[in-house]
């Protein structure tokens, strides 16, 4: 049987939701918020309706492209310097802060814009009932949540900050330690409370989530933990809905979800001679980690939410730019230093912008992904996220929900493109990738997660769909690499003579090991849909396959 539609994601329920939506006559914006929702309930580490994240999302009937940056925003109260930045952190792009208090406890809390963002997705793009799509993450949430591994380690991970934490306390440990499994208690972590919110936000819509009884206990479990996020917060979010000009690259027209990083990156690459370039080569990872080394050097450096402060965004993604700086990281070897994108600015460089430091390893924790293609073509890719594991660990029983830390991805020293302004949408520099081929009519979506190395998951599986024309699954499974102006990490099952090739070339080569608990090159996950015979055939992919799921249908 020809798969027509296919949904790749991080845990089967959510697969498994967006399948169900597709054949029920759903389309891909359908299935991704129906997916995502689902997601809230049973990945409660990494996503749930106290996050946020990005959608691209691509209309086959339209040929348009239209991401919705529903992005964390600063409270109303926030200030530059409300955080006492520490030494530099040696695996972020600024000095971690006295206390970890923008990562741990109430004062790490954003504004969420995961509801607001994934409701107005489906307002301007589904195509069925909204209220019919929360159905399968209301049922989920009403049997509970399983606990597994992938909810016991991060929990003993972070058991000392969950300990000085109450309500996370209360709800995440037993007799103050990590829960066992539900296979072997048969005991699921109650699910009735954020059962009770999705049911508010199927009939009622996103105010129901950020007014009334709901913000209001929200705002007050923050405040009462000494946090800024209110109530007006909540109500006066608004999510980025834009229509992005499409990038290319080798004959594919893509949009990466307004995230700078990636079309710098690929930019870069667009230009290189193909020739000699095969898939898993010296050559492949040394010019993949060179071009993410210099975008996320310049992204670091010079970006800030283009809104409140002088911003190059459009120097940052143009092809010029990438051309100057693909120049400097060919003849180069090691770190490389930030460029100047003002140049290719309209209007150039504001009177006195200056460029903030960085480079480093990069965080590993935090985020889910959802990629989906329905029977059209139409594809949708999505990074939702609470930050780092269970976000803050401020945790609101009233509401069923984990609040995000996202005011980490703010500099927290003053005066620079990224420093904290209420309002303000931080830098999240992870790309979710949607792209078409005009003439072929195939069509991609591909979302990752794991923390700045996302990045490196949804390029290296782009790059060896688009330019390899590797199948999806050995697309998504190749080994990866990864670089943002530190060391480079290398998967360890290469051949050990690619990292002594990398090592020659100038790169300070780490090896590392993908394992459950581990997963240093991010997870993915990919659909892809191909025009054959006068129908589409669908195809989808995660990695690393145990903690990831994939599906196609039509269902049986």
């Amino acid at each position: 049987m020809t798969s027509r539609f296919a949904v790749a994601a991080a845990h089967p329920a959510v697969v498994a939701a967006g399948l169900e939506v597709l054949g029920a006559g759903g389309n891909a914006v359908d299935a991704a918020v129906a997916a995502a929702f689902t997601a809230f309930v049973v990945e409660p580490v990494s996503a749930g309706l106290g996050g946020y994240g990005r959608l691209s999302a691509y209309d086959a009937e339209t040929g348009r492209f239209r991401t919705v940056n529903h992005g964390p925003r600063a409270p109303l109260a926030a200030t530059p310097d409300m955080f006492t930045p520490g030494e530099p952190a040696g695996d972020d792009f600024w000095p971690e802060v006295e206390g970890r208090a923008n990562e741990v406890g109430a004062r790490a809390v954003a504004v969420p814009g995961a509801v607001t963002g994934l409701t107005q997705t489906h307002a301007q793009g589904g195509r069925l009932r909204f209220a019919d799509l929360l159905e399968p993450a209301i049922a989920e949430a009403e049997r509970g949540i399983e606990v597994t591994w992938r909810i016991i380690l991060p929990v003993a991970r972070h058991l000392a900050a969950i300990r000085r934490l109450p309500a996370a306390a209360s709800y995440l440990l037993d007799g103050g330690d990590p829960p066992e499994p539900t296979a072997v208690t048969g005991r699921r972590l109650d699910g009735s409370a954020l059962a009770q919110t999705l049911r508010r936000i199927q009939s009622g819509g996103p105010g129901a989530f950020t007014t009334g009884d709901v913000a209001a206990a929200i705002a007050r479990q923050v405040q009462a933990q000494g946090g800024l996020l209110t109530a007006a917060d909540l109500a006066g979010y608004r999510p980025k809905t834009l229509a992005e000009e499409p990038a290319r690259y080798r004959g594919w027209r893509y949009v990466t979800g307004h995230d700078h990083v990636g079309y710098e990156t690929l930019q870069i690459l667009a230009g290189m001679d193909p020739a000699g370039w095969d898939p898993g080569s010296a050559e492949h990872h040394h010019r993949l980690a060179c071009a993410m080394a210099a975008a996320f050097v310049d992204g670091a450096a010079w970006y800030g939410d283009p809104d409140y402060v002088a911003s190059p965004y459009a120097g940052l993604r143009s092809a010029e730019f990438a051309a100057a700086r693909r120049a400097e990281v060919e003849r180069a070897a090691g770190p490389p230093t930030a460029g100047n994108p003002w140049r290719y600015e309209a209007g150039g460089a504001p009177a006195g912008v200056t460029a903030a430091a960085g480079g480093n390893r990069g965080r590993l924790d935090g985020t889910t992904q959802v990629s989906v293609v329905d029977a059209d073509g139409s594809a949708v890719a999505l990074i939702t996220t609470v930050g780092q594991d269970f976000g803050s660990l401020t945790y609101v029983p009233e509401v069923g929900v984990f609040l995000n830390s996202s005011m980490n991805n703010f500099d927290p020293r003053p005066g620079m493109p990224n420093s904290i302004a209420p309002g303000k949408m931080p830098l999240f520099g992870v790309p979710c990738i949607v792209a078409a081929n005009d003439a072929t009519g195939a069509t991609l979506g591909i979302g990752g997660s794991g923390g700045w190395r996302i990045l490196s998951g949804v390029v290296h599986t782009f790059v060896n769909l688009v330019q390899h024309r590797l199948p999806v699954s050995a697309a998504v499974a190749a080994p990866r690499s990864h670089c943002q102006g530190g060391p480079t990490s290398v998967d360890a099952r290469l051949d050990p003579q690619i990292a002594a090739d990398l090592t020659a070339r100038g790169h300070d080569v780490v090896a590392e090991r993908s394992e459950p608990g581990a997963e240093p090159f991010a997870r993915v996950s990919a659909v892809t849909s191909v025009p054959s015979d006068g129908e589409r055939r669908a195809a989808a992919a995660s990695d690393p396959p145990w903690s990831t799921a994939a599906g196609a249908g039509p269902l049986s």
